[in-house]
Formats: C-alpha cells, sequence, structure tokens
C-alpha cells in the first residue's frame, strides 16, 4: 500500500513570555494545530522546553522547541492589560487593577526551511 510521503520534518523554536508593560503584564503563548484542536506547544508530543533566565523587565520566559512539518500551522496569543484613561491614584486604589486584556492572536504556517510565515488566519 503506497499513500503519499509525510512532508520533511522542521525543527521550529518560539518562546513563551511573560514581560512587565504599562498598567500589567504581557504575555505571549504559542499554539500548534493538532487535528481539530489548538495545542500549547510545550504539550505537543516531543516537545522539547527550557526556562530560560529573565532579564530585566522580564517575569519568566520558556523556549520550546518542536518538529512539524512543513504547512503545520501555529498560533501567537498576546495578551495585554486593556488601555484605561488617567485616573488619580486614589481612584485607581479604589478601582482596583484592571481586570479586562486586550487579546491578539496571529497565525503562521511553517515554510519549506522551517521559516514561520505569517498566515491571515488559523483556517488554512
Amino acid at each position: 500500500m503506497s499513500g503519499s510521503p509525510s512532508p520533511p520534518l522542521s525543527i521550529v523554536e518560539v518562546i513563551d513570555e511573560e514581560r512587565i508593560v504599562p498598567r500589567g503584564t504581557a504575555q505571549v503563548n504559542w499554539f500548534v494545530r493538532q487535528n481539530d484542536a489548538w495545542v500549547h506547544v510545550s504539550a505537543f508530543p516531543g516537545a522539547r522546553s527550557e526556562r530560560l533566565e529573565a532579564g530585566a523587565g522580564t517575569v519568566w520566559q520558556s523556549r520550546t522547541e518542536i518538529e512539524l512539518p512543513r504547512g503545520a500551522r501555529l498560533m501567537r496569543v498576546e495578551s495585554r492589560p486593556s488601555g484605561y484613561p488617567r485616573e488619580s491614584p486614589l481612584e485607581y486604589l479604589t478601582r482596583g487593577a484592571p481586570k479586562s486584556r486586550k487579546v491578539r492572536r496571529n497565525y503562521y504556517l511553517v515554510g519549506r526551511s522551517g521559516d514561520l510565515i505569517a498566515s491571515p488566519d488559523g483556517s488554512q
């Protein structure tokens, strides 16, 4: 029984992190498409993750390497505090820390040499 050959695998490296920004922290997390679900890269079979030394302004960083076939889909999710109008320190203290966050998703495909190519959405 002969099927079509599997596309060659490429090693893809991504960085998850949390860093200090005005009004809180920003987080970046990477996900890979597996069947019908988005799975965090560190949970993907065969993933190799390591914690990196956090520099100034960084809460934590983690590097993950995964082997993926050409055309595999990845999603980068960035979450940061929503902007609030300027207010007095007393107003800030009585209102508490901002709860709402802006979330931005960017989608990528694994290219020929393992590079990530921007994709308009996660459906391709």
